[in-house]
């Protein structure tokens, strides 16, 4: 199954993916400055169909946690990321070249409604995909104020966890070489 991912983002009344957000940023850099407060969703995309972007959370800290478990899931460990305003998760179950996403509804350590059933994607488009969706996420911080990058807590988690994101996926692959 194809993978792609993506954002959006609330603004003021509007709801806008990143393609549109970034192409008329500055009619929305105003709203944009309180990088903490932006309000996103991860938007799945399992074979051109879009899933789970009607969940919005504080999207730099969402992208943080998921690239922040991106090694753990090369190393085969199962993970979640759980959303802090409501009790949703993304699930990801590694199993050799492959990792099944989905998107439920309850605690962590309890699915009680799958809103996006477990989908089974390639390990190396996902990782490739979840390190373009924070670098897209650090693009938009850069577009609207490049020194949130060194004041702001999220934006320092997040550019240090795509680092280790980065790094993971780079060791993995030249361990997988040999």
């Amino acid at each position: 199954m194809k993978v792609a991912l993506d954002y959006r983002i609330r603004v003021d009344d509007a709801v806008l993916d990143s393609s549109t957000l970034l192409g008329s940023l500055d009619k929305y850099r105003d709203a944009l400055v309180k990088a903490g407060t932006i309000e996103g969703a991860i938007v799945l995309k399992l074979d051109n169909e879009s899933h789970a972007g009607d969940y919005f959370d504080p999207i730099l800290r969402l992208g943080g946690q998921w690239i922040r478990k991106l090694p753990w899931i090369l190393g085969g460990d199962t993970e979640t990321v759980a959303f802090r305003d409501s009790e949703h998760c993304f699930g990801f179950v590694p199993a050799g070249d492959s990792v099944e996403l989905s998107f439920f509804q309850g605690p962590e350590s309890e699915v009680e409604e799958y809103i996006v059933e477990p989908s089974t994607v390639r390990l190396d488009a996902f990782a490739k995909e979840s390190i373009r969706l924070c670098e897209r996420l650090v693009e938009l911080v850069k577009a609207v104020n490049p020194s949130l990058l060194e004041t702001d807590d999220d934006c320092r988690e997040l550019v240090a966890s795509l680092d280790e994101g980065r790094n993971a996926w780079r060791d993995y692959q030249l361990h997988n070489r040999r």
